[in-house]
């Protein structure tokens, strides 16, 4: 957030978990909504298994932009449990299939924030929350087609297959996809060219 303000942008973030994980996708869009003290965004960013939720965020916060940071792109027609019992190694890696980062700091260290420096993943391992919804999982979610969409996808992805996530991104989004350096988690290990991404996508939105 720090280095979005240095660019002159203002950064709202949240905790999707204090929500509870019971939720449909449409009423965490409706919640997420709900807490802004705007009606509406610009700009609409999410990480990770979050990407399920994008659209309904996106739409229910009339954004601009959404962008899928090294995230799961819904299909419509299967939920991500679909998939994941259809091939789960054409979208995870095999290795991270089990593991719990949030109890484990190795684990974390490995798959999340292995291209981080020391100091800063032993912060970042302080920020991690178990979010697990379930119902979202066994939904078929539609895209929010009429929201330009981007997707970040680094090359070194240990959770999620960076060449799946590559090829989600033309098939699904029907955009190229913004190949960076470095593991799952950029707004980590890569604030400042993160937010320079950022800024200039919200700046052609």
């Amino acid at each position: 957030m720090a280095e979005l303000s240095a660019l002159g942008h203002s950064a709202v973030t949240t905790d999707l978990a204090h929500f509870g994980e019971g939720l449909s996708a449409a009423e965490y869009g409706e919640a997420v909504a709900a807490e802004l003290s705007e009606p509406r965004v610009d700009v609409v960013v999410v990480h990770s298994g979050c990407g399920l939720l994008l659209p309904a965020i996106a739409s229910a916060t009339a954004a601009r932009l959404q962008v899928y940071l090294a995230a799961f792109i819904p299909k419509g027609s299967s939920s991500l449990m679909d998939e994941f019992n259809d091939n789960a190694l054409a979208v995870f890696n095999s290795d991270w299939i089990g593991v719990d980062p949030v109890g484990d700091h190795r684990a974390a260290d490995r798959f999340l924030f292995h291209d981080c420096s020391p100091e800063v993943s032993e912060w970042a391992f302080t920020t991690l929350r178990l979010f697990v919804p379930e119902l979202v999982y066994a939904e078929r979610l539609p895209l929010a087609a009429s929201i330009p969409a981007m997707s970040v996808v680094p090359d070194s992805d240990r959770t999620l297959r960076s060449e799946w996530m590559i090829e989600a991104s033309r098939q699904r989004l029907g955009v190229a996809p913004v190949v960076i350096p470095g593991g799952h988690c950029p707004h980590m290990s890569r604030p400042t060219e993160l937010a320079l991404l950022l800024d200039s996508a919200m700046q052609s939105a």
